[in-house]
């Protein structure tokens, strides 16, 4: 075992598990209950055109939500120079009726005065009258689509919004003003703001929103199944693992990465943007990391095998895992390396490396994914990426320059401290080699060592909800015994609760 000592303090558990156990829990766990309003932008700027791809975007939000009275209830409000009620939240109890009346939904046209749609919303929808249960403690949840400056002022009937306990969403499109969609959501922005470039990539951030939404709505349901809530916890503890090794001892990084220098196994396989956005200069600071990078293993058949695709348009595969165990023909590679200029298909290039590097891997060994970047991508990449890790694949982001956070939040492993790295020059890309090869070397240690972590984390994260008891470990042992080969131990879990360490 590569730490002798591993603390298990709750205090400095805690702030790290209750973010990724519900982000990872099923959807079958939860009542989804909430009252949500959108407040759509049908002012001039908008064009007939790009109003049918709102009513799109629209149609496809409603698809994903469980529409019933006591469940899901939508309104819709329209404006422009003044606003306008579509529907309230008590107009409709299913979800065909409302996408039948957004599939015909009629464009205003006007000005654009969003500090008037906002009142509006708060007076005349979140209110009982019309449907709203907010009394009730139901969630209440607005979303604004718009595409540019308001005519009126914003601040402080968006404030007033947020301090009746409503969550706002803000989505701009094209040239929409970044301030003013700060202005509108509520905080954090990175989970409540959106800017799209234009009207038809709406559809690219759709299951994006979906996903927020669900988070600001979701309950916990009494029926939840043991199962479920195992198989949630079992995808949380690598993440609560990496912060506890980052809580150890600086003796104990180097014993990780010497560890994976000299015993483990690893497949690991850098995804690199190579679009037109980037250019000759950028991508030659490009090959000067992925020379030190490569150079930075013990490269061998049997243990670390490094695998590299370009992308732009398409992918294209340069070398599989395991092509080059001679590094000076592994280095001439490198150096030989096509820039290949075009437009950026990030998810596209994901499925290209889970269908012809990942899938080809070897068994039971550690598979890491390194995607560097600068830009938006012009496809969806929340699938592809989910897909990638179902393999098992950790995938880490260097994102360069200003490249879409929200896309690059969804590709990398979660906690994105950890696996999400931001930059702002290709020049800067030399002084990330250290850290980006310490953080590989850790995810490589945890997925090769699973099981103890496993066994020591797996009890404290279902001890955060509540469920930690002896009736409920005996419980978890046929679950634990189908889905890994751990020896529960009781009293060494319980242990591991009452007195914070193992030994």
């Amino acid at each position: 075992m590569f730490l002798n000592h591993l603390s298990l303090r709750c205090l400095r558990c805690l702030p790290v598990l209750h973010l990724p156990v519900w982000m990872f829990i099923s959807n079958k766990c939860f009542n989804t209950v909430a009252d949500i309003v959108f407040l759509v932008d049908g002012s001039n700027s908008i064009g007939p055109a790009n109003f049918l791809q709102i009513r799109e975007f629209l149609s496809s939000l409603v698809e994903n939500f469980e529409v019933a009275p006591d469940r899901i209830r939508i309104g819709l409000v329209q404006y422009s120079d003044t606003p306008y009620t579509e529907f309230s939240l008590s107009t409709y109890q299913n979800k065909e009726e409302i996408l039948s009346y957004i599939q015909k939904l009629r464009y205003k046209t006007g000005g654009k005065f969003t500090g008037k749609g906002l009142e509006f919303m708060l007076k005349q929808h979140f209110v009982e009258k019309a449907g709203s249960r907010a009394q009730q403690n139901v969630p209440q949840i607005a979303i604004v689509i718009t595409d540019g400056d308001s005519q009126d002022e914003v601040k402080s009937q968006a404030q007033e919004l947020r301090q009746r306990g409503i969550k706002i969403f803000a989505i701009g499109i094209k040239d929409a003003n970044e301030t003013l969609l700060r202005q509108i959501a509520s905080e954090p922005y990175d989970q409540h703001v959106y800017s799209v470039s234009d009207f038809a990539t709406l559809q690219g951030i759709s299951q994006s929103v979906i996903r927020k939404v669900r988070r600001e709505h979701t309950s916990f349901s009494s029926s939840s199944s043991l199962t479920v809530l195992f198989e949630a916890c079992i995808s949380v503890v690598r993440a609560i693992s990496i912060y506890l090794i980052m809580a150890s001892t600086s003796k104990a990084f180097k014993d990780v990465c010497i560890r994976v220098d000299v015993t483990a196994q690893a497949d690991i396989v850098l995804l690199v943007d190579s679009s037109g956005s980037i250019g000759e200069s950028d991508f030659e600071e490009v090959r000067k990391f992925l020379h030190s990078f490569v150079d930075s293993f013990n490269l061998r058949p049997d243990k670390v095998r490094v695998g590299l695709a370009q992308y732009s348009d398409r992918p294209y595969q340069e070398f599989l895992l395991g092509d080059y165990s001679d590094k000076r023909d592994l280095h001439q590679k490198l150096t030989d390396l096509i820039y290949r200029r075009g437009s950026t298909n990030t998810g596209l290039a994901l499925t290209f490396i889970r269908d012809n590097y990942f899938r080809l891997a070897r068994q039971n060994v550690p598979g890491i994914a390194i995607v560097i970047t600068d830009g938006e991508s012009n496809d969806d990449v929340e699938e592809p990426s989910q897909r990638l890790r179902n393999l098992g694949v950790s995938i880490f982001v260097i994102r360069v320059g200003r490249g879409n956070m929200e896309k690059l939040h969804t590709i990398a492993n979660i906690p994105h401290e950890e696996f999400l790295f931001s930059i702002d020059s290709y020049q800067e890309l030399q002084g990330l080699k250290e850290s980006l090869r310490n953080k590989v070397c850790f995810t490589v240690t945890l997925q090769s060592q699973g099981n103890r972590f496993y066994l020591v984390c797996f009890p404290i994260c279902v001890y955060t909800v509540g469920l930690l008891n002896m009736k409920t470990l005996k419980l978890l042992q046929k679950h634990l015994l189908a889905l890994s080969p751990i020896t529960v131990n009781y009293n060494l879990l319980l242990s591991v609760l009452k007195y914070g360490t193992i030994y």
